[in-house]
């Protein structure tokens, strides 16, 4: 079986559950309620920066909670058929099926936030008549995020699978405050580099500095400072998210199916 094929029916066995209703959910109502909210705002001279640093954060720190509810929900999928006997007995091996799951929840990662992203876009120039919308900007900040949130899929299948959705929804609910406070708060400014549930949030912000509006201390070069940000972020997000996805295959090929806490 290839890849492909086990990937679609990881997909197939969303039907009829709340992990589609949250997928398809999500990302359409969340920018209807940012455009409400904002449409009660109107400061010409920073109301495109204040929409681009709400959205983002809102969404960012959020990220924590609905990773580890989807990543519970598809675990405790597999436990409701059989205790996880029809999963482990797949004619496929244990790294491709895990693999699969990892990226089928990056891929509706992908498409929720670039659609909730691209919904806010045409409601800013149709609906609020903002002027000069820096779509570019917009779109490289819906990218970082996904970059900044890759640990938190591998970290949190990995969790679920082990000690179940209990835990994952806990562990993520802890996760959202810290990015509150480390991510989207001064607290974290010098140390949000090495706490991954603050870097969605961190790397999503990094676009505002090249934004006309924004007003950075004399003698610092946007493009510098915004090259500096990059690569504080997204090298430990790329690094940490290999590692612990190879960690969990490792860890995978080796469960027999019963969770640590049993």
């Amino acid at each position: 079986m290839s890849f492909l094929q086990v990937l679609s029916s990881e997909w197939v066995k969303t039907k009829r559950t709340s992990i589609r209703l949250i997928v398809f959910a999500i990302p359409i109502a969340y920018p209807v309620c940012m455009l409400w909210y904002f449409s009660k705002y109107n400061d010409p001279l920073s109301w495109q920066m204040k929409i681009y640093s709400g959205f983002f954060e809102v969404l960012t720190v959020s990220l924590p909670v609905i990773v580890s509810l989807l990543t519970g929900l598809i675990s405790h999928q597999e436990e409701k058929a059989g205790n996880f006997v029809g999963l482990l007995a797949a004619p496929v091996s244990r790294a491709q099926l895990y693999v699969s799951k990892l990226v089928l929840l990056i891929l509706l990662a992908i498409m929720d936030i670039f659609l909730a992203t691209s919904l806010m876009l045409l409601g800013m120039d149709y609906i609020l008549h903002v002027d000069n919308v820096h779509c570019g900007l917009f779109l490289q900040g819906a990218l970082l995020s996904v970059i900044g949130s890759l640990i938190l899929f591998s970290m949190h299948l990995f969790i679920s699978f082990a000690y179940g959705m209990g835990a994952s929804i806990a562990i993520g609910g802890g996760g959202f405050l810290i990015s509150a406070i480390i991510g989207a708060t001064v607290v974290g400014d010098d140390i949000w580099s090495f706490i991954p549930w603050a870097w969605a949030v961190r790397l999503s912000k990094i676009p505002i500095l090249l934004m006309p509006e924004a007003k950075l201390a004399d003698g610092i070069q946007p493009s510098e400072l915004f090259l500096q940000e990059l690569v504080k972020g997204i090298m430990p997000s790329i690094i940490c998210f290999v590692l612990v996805t190879i960690g969990g295959i490792m860890w995978f090929n080796r469960w027999e199916g019963n969770k640590s806490h049993e």
